[in-house]
C-alpha cells in the first residue's frame, strides 16, 4: 500500500480531499508537506480538526518528508501527499522524494496568476516548476475530484505560454 496520490492544493486539508480523495483511495494516512505549517501551532491544529479520526495525520517539511519517501516510510499504509504549490513539489523531488505522478488540484488566483482551468491560476515560477516536473517524467495531471477526466497541465501551459 503505497503512496496512493499526490496533489498540489494550496488549501491542503478541506472537504474535497477529505470526501472526495480520501475515501476513494481508501486512505489511511494524510502527510502534509510544508515547512512553514511545521511552525505554526494554530494551523497544525486546524488541520487535526479538519482530519477524519480514522486517518493519521502527519505535519513535515519537505526534507522531512524526502526522508520518509526514501525510506519507504509510508508503504505500509495508503497515504495521501498533500502539497501546496508546484515548487515544493519540486524541491521534495528533487531532495530525494521520488514521485511519479501529481494530482494538480486547486491553485486559487492571486496577483500575477492567470488561470489555465476553474480553479487552477498559475504565475511563472508555477509554470517553470511544472515544466521541471515533466522534464523529470513527472506525470501531472489536473482533477479536482477522482471523477473527473484527467487534464494535461503542461498541455495547457504550451498553449497558454509557448514550448
Amino acid at each position: 500500500m503505497p503512496i496512493t496520490l499526490t496533489r498540489i492544493d494550496d488549501r491542503l486539508i478541506h472537504g474535497q480531499v477529505v470526501v472526495g480523495w480520501a475515501q476513494s483511495f481508501r486512505a489511511e494516512h494524510i502527510v502534509v508537506i510544508n515547512d512553514e505549517i511545521t511552525e505554526n501551532d494554530m494551523q497544525k491544529f486546524l488541520f487535526r480538526m479538519a482530519t477524519p479520526e480514522e486517518i493519521e495525520l502527519s505535519i513535515v517539511t519537505i526534507a522531512q518528508a524526502a526522508e520518509m519517501i526514501k525510506g519507504r516510510l509510508f508503504d505500509e499504509k495508503n497515504t495521501i501527499l498533500l502539497l501546496k504549490c508546484p515548487e515544493d513539489v519540486y524541491r521534495l523531488y528533487k531532495t530525494g522524494g521520488k514521485i511519479g505522478e501529481v494530482n494538480v488540484g486547486g491553485m486559487h488566483f492571486s496577483e500575477n496568476k492567470f488561470q489555465l482551468f476553474d480553479a487552477i491560476f498559475v504565475n511563472e515560477d508555477d509554470v517553470h516548476a511544472f515544466r521541471l516536473l515533466a522534464a523529470e517524467g513527472v506525470v501531472l495531471e489536473v482533477r479536482m475530484v477522482p471523477t473527473d477526466a484527467k487534464k494535461d497541465i503542461i498541455k495547457a501551459i504550451n498553449e497558454k505560454y509557448g514550448e
